[in-house]
């Protein structure tokens, strides 16, 4: 077996850049670079990119996904649960210093005097009780699992993480459980009246159930799973943190009317939705800053989907995509394809490898750091890079004379 020194020649793991050579600003190429790779994989993924005022939108893989599919949003859903938690700033009915034991009877492991602010920047060290037997839950047929609290399964806190940026779902399952307590209303009513129909959001439902029209066959590790949805699990478990599902036509009016209106909230409590928090995160919004330039968004992931998106306030672009598996394939090489476009940059396109020069670096590599084997093989005139450990099976592409690229989790 070889070390992965031996591989450096042509793999710097985790090392994410563009893929070299030939460059256009047409977002054919985006299709083009993508879409047989993606045919092979048995993946999909539906785009929309906003840039200039102008939509255009990209059906990439298998599936037919589109901007019409609609999907479970995942973690995107914790925007809107700060928004409402915003609203009611707004409306002065709470601050964000409050104590969540001022709206919250105690609960084992969850310190009362943490403030709604720790919860919406995630930096309340508490414990994480969404992610625990996620994948168990989904597929039980056990119906006493949704009559659990999972509250009640919550373990200590880290009280060194208070402060912290600590992402953790059980903190928006807890912005939800307040807002109802303000309001004297249910979670999925309050999204309805004060989000969907006031930006006729027609093809958005506060959680997923088997009968949405349009709904995108989810696959978890290449099944179809879609008898194992059920509304409870969404709106029981995901809740506040990652239940709504919604398509990519009308994500993007959510996008546009959260940071472009008043629709629902003010000018200048969006702003501080987007400054304030941690480096990481606002309220309810990733920050990124890439090339000097700061975007905003909210990915989720969840069995059967997956959605990134990212905003750019300056210019008002924006992409969206998703797919209907738990990962979005060739994800960063995607997104920075996507970023390029919209910055008016060149799309650089894939290369052939030349094997003559490369097929010798065929074999099993050890990753020492991470005591992870991959191997790269080759078949038909074409060479993969394949982890066992991790599933993964990506074929790879000639970056420049020296490197080959990884076209599925961005290795170059």
């Amino acid at each position: 077996m070889k070390t992965l020194q031996q591989l450096t020649v042509i793999l710097v793991f985790f090392v994410l850049k563009h893929i070299g050579y030939s460059q256009t600003n047409d977002l054919d190429i985006i299709y083009k670079k993508y879409n047989s790779v993606l045919k092979e994989q048995n993946k999909g993924v539906a785009i929309l990119i906003k840039k200039d005022n102008e939509i255009k939108t990209i059906s990439l893989g298998n599936f037919k996904l589109t901007e019409h599919s609609v999907f479970n949003i995942g973690s995107a859903t914790k925007t809107f649960t700060a928004i409402l938690i915003l609203q009611e700033v707004e409306k002065g009915n709470l601050k964000l210093t409050d104590s969540i034991g001022k709206y919250l009877t105690p609960i084992k492991n969850v310190d009362g005097s943490l403030t709604i602010e720790t919860l919406l920047t995630h930096e309340s060290g508490l414990d994480e009780v969404i992610g625990k037997n996620v994948q168990d839950i989904f597929y039980a047929k056990n119906d006493s699992l949704y009559d659990t609290s999972l509250l009640s399964q919550v373990e200590k806190s880290n009280p060194k993480m208070i402060g912290k940026f600590d992402y953790c779902n059980t903190n928006y399952f807890l912005l939800g459980k307040i807002i109802e307590k303000i309001t004297d209303q249910n979670y999925f009513d309050l999204l309805r009246e004060r989000i969907l129909i006031p930006l006729e959001m027609k093809n958005t439902y506060p959680y997923v159930h088997k009968n949405i029209p349009n709904l995108a066959t989810p696959y978890h590790e290449e099944k179809d799973v879609t008898d194992y949805l059920d509304y409870r699990y969404f709106a029981n478990i995901a809740y506040a943190a990652g239940s709504i599902a919604s398509n990519l036509t009308d994500m993007e009016i959510f996008y546009r009317s959260l940071f472009e209106t008043e629709q629902l909230l003010k000018k200048e409590t969006v702003k501080i939705m987007m400054e304030s928090g941690n480096q990481y995160y606002g309220y309810g919004l990733f920050k990124s800053n890439q090339e000097g330039v700061k975007y905003y968004g909210h990915g989720g992931n969840n069995i059967g989907y997956a959605f990134r998106n990212q905003y750019n306030p300056m210019t008002k672009d924006l992409y969206l995509m998703f797919t209907n598996t738990k990962a979005i394939p060739s994800k960063r090489s995607i997104h920075n394809d996507l970023l390029a476009y919209i910055n008016n940059k060149p799309v650089e396109n894939f290369k052939s490898i030349d094997l003559k020069n490369f097929k010798r670096y065929t074999g099993t590599y050890l990753l020492k750091e991470a005591n992870l084997t991959l191997e790269i093989i080759l078949e038909n005139n074409r060479m993969y890079l394949v982890s066992k450990d991790q599933g993964v099976r990506s074929e790879l592409i000639q970056k420049d004379g020296k490197s080959l690229y990884d076209t599925t989790v961005g290795v170059v």
